[in-house]
């Protein structure tokens, strides 16, 4: 193999790995962003309901029996609402909003007492 055919290969190799990583990043970014309707819509749930049960048994030291959060941040507070039962007492439902996915909700981390909206 020549030197010149070495070259050409090599940086073609680079240049494949930096439009990957090109794509890969941008479509992150995407995601979180402008994309975090999309974004929210496949990961949204899962995402704040692991925020509520880490949150739930490392500051209230108990442990969810079940949870339920929205997947969409309606109001862009960079939380959704969510409900959640405790092992040790089933039949009392609790509300809370946890961090959404997205910016704000990577920016936010855990959860917060649910407020009231008073601007609709």
């Amino acid at each position: 193999m020549s030197r010149s055919h070495k070259s050409n290969l090599s940086l073609k190799i680079l240049l494949s790995l930096g439009s990957l990583g090109v794509i890969l990043i941008g479509g992150a970014i995407f995601l979180l962003t402008a994309g975090k309707g999309l974004g929210q819509y496949f990961f949204g749930k899962s995402f704040a309901e692991n925020e509520l049960k880490g949150y739930v048994s490392t500051v209230l030291r108990q442990d969810v029996n079940g949870a339920h959060c929205q997947s969409v941040d309606s109001d862009n507070n960079g939380y959704v609402s969510c409900d959640y039962t405790l092992v040790t007492n089933p039949e009392a439902t609790h509300s809370i909003e946890c961090a959404a996915w997205g910016l704000n909700g990577i920016l936010n981390k855990g959860c917060k007492a649910r407020m009231p909206n008073f601007n609709n």
